[in-house]
């Protein structure tokens, strides 16, 4: 029940340290009801380039709110979910660009709302979820990587909406080992393999989306 809140790109947190384990600028582990807000973290990777430099990161933590931040060039993770469910609706407005992974929710973090981002000309993916289930990734921007716009792998049961995956030098959107999703109303141009890919995925269903010249 803690509020870390900024002015927007006026308030600046800059990375002046290499992590050895997982760690953001901003960290929370096992907190609840906590709100990070109008700020922007800076990674500093032109000088921090460990792997384990993250700019927002949450640990096993429920039920907070991420929202209207900036977290760029982090040599790791954007915005980096761990076995954190129910932070509903809460991971919103953010804009995460120049890092490896934009947005990155994994081992068991379910259950989310990942919407309205904007994650541009990240080196790995935009938005890329593994082993979590059952979130809505919808409304964001994933645009101009490197690596993909937004990908799934061994997550199930999630619903990607209205994303624009555009100009990705990868896919648009990939699902891998990743059964009863359903993908629909996304964007996926100019991107230079495939729109939408879907490997070893099944029951899902893709309706309704727009792939031109991949």
């Amino acid at each position: 029940n803690v509020s870390i809140r900024g002015n927007g790109n006026a308030t600046i947190l800059k990375r002046m340290f290499n992590s050895s384990s997982s760690e953001g600028v901003i960290t929370l582990t096992g907190r609840e009801g906590c709100k990070i807000a109008d700020l922007r973290v800076d990674g500093n990777q032109a000088i921090y380039s460990s792997g384990y430099n993250h700019g927002i990161y949450l640990s096993s933590s429920s039920n907070n709110i991420i929202t209207g931040n900036t977290c760029n060039n982090n040599s790791s993770y954007g915005i980096y979910l761990s076995s954190s469910n129910n932070n509903s609706n809460n991971i919103t407005g953010n804009t995460c660009n120049n890092n490896s992974y934009g947005i990155y929710l994994s081992d068991s973090s379910n259950n989310n709302t990942v919407a309205s981002n904007t994650c541009s000309n990240n080196t790995s993916y935009a938005i890329y979820l593994y082993l979590s289930s059952n979130n809505i990734i919808t409304g964001n921007r994933c645009s101009n990587g490197i690596g993909y716009g937004i990908s799934l792998s061994s997550s199930s049961r999630n619903t990607v909406t209205g994303n624009t995956c555009n100009n990705n030098s990868s896919y648009g959107i990939s699902l891998s080992s990743s059964s009863s999703n359903t993908v629909t109303g996304n964007t996926c141009n100019n991107n230079s393999s495939y729109g939408i890919y879907l490997s070893s995925s099944s029951n899902s269903t893709i309706t309704g989306n727009t792939c031109n010249n991949n």
